[in-house]
């Protein structure tokens, strides 16, 4: 079962932090999950809510702002920084863009744009990258050149997901762990978020899950 650090080793860091990154390294994750936003100014950050008052105490909206000021205020990484962080530790990455957005799919172009540019670099450190998404229309976007993964919280959406890959809620799987065998059986490839409880950790390893996306990676290690 692979560990990937959700939005870096967020349960001792700051969330998607290039420190809570580095925590994941120390702490054996085998890859990173983000969230991805676009900025004013075109970059894509890695940033989880629309607005920065949750993590900063003040309300800036993302897409009206430059990345310097994400940074500035959140301590925000954009994901070129970590997709070179991710090839030179050799961390599989997971990439989930976020919606609604006016933007439409202007941040499913951008990531493409970005991981075909340094395909080469990826493919020679072996890592894999799998973009993700809640929307439908973005992971028919992903799909059309890269790994796409349906993020699902209900059963129903789990279940007719189109992608050869699902990300399933550990609520829903606790609820209906059949629809797990159900989706192995299809040769389905399913990863489950937020798994940071011991017990649940153990009932992934158990279902057979392919990886948990944690906050604790350091604790998830002891059920691979």
């Amino acid at each position: 079962m692979k560990v990937f650090a959700h939005r870096g080793a967020s349960g001792r860091s700051p969330e998607m932090s290039y420190a809570a990154y580095l925590a994941a390294i120390e702490d054996e994750a085998d890859g990173f999950e983000c969230d991805v936003r676009l900025t004013l100014d075109q970059e894509i950050a890695c940033f989880h809510d629309a607005n920065t008052e949750r993590i900063a105490g003040v309300k800036h909206k993302v897409s009206k702002s430059e990345f310097s000021k994400m940074q500035n205020l959140v301590s925000a990484i954009s994901l070129d920084q970590l997709l070179t962080l991710a090839i030179t530790n050799k961390k599989d990455l997971l990439i989930e863009s976020k919606h609604p957005v006016a933007s439409g799919g202007a941040v499913e172009r951008k990531v493409l744009e970005l991981l075909n540019r340094r395909s080469s670099e990826i493919s020679e450190s072996g890592i894999e990258v799998i973009c993700m998404s809640f929307s439908w229309f973005a992971v028919k976007r992903f799909k059309k050149s890269h790994k796409a993964c349906t993020v699902a919280k209900f059963y129903l959406q789990a279940l007719f997901a189109s992608t050869h890959i699902v990300a399933l809620n550990i609520e829903l799987i606790k609820k209906h762990p059949k629809v797990v065998t159900r989706l192995q059986n299809r040769g389905k490839r399913l990863f489950v978020w937020t798994v940071n409880a011991s017990s649940d950790m153990k009932f992934c390893k158990d279902l057979g899950i392919e990886g948990v996306i944690t906050n604790y990676p350091d604790k998830a290690r002891k059920y691979v």
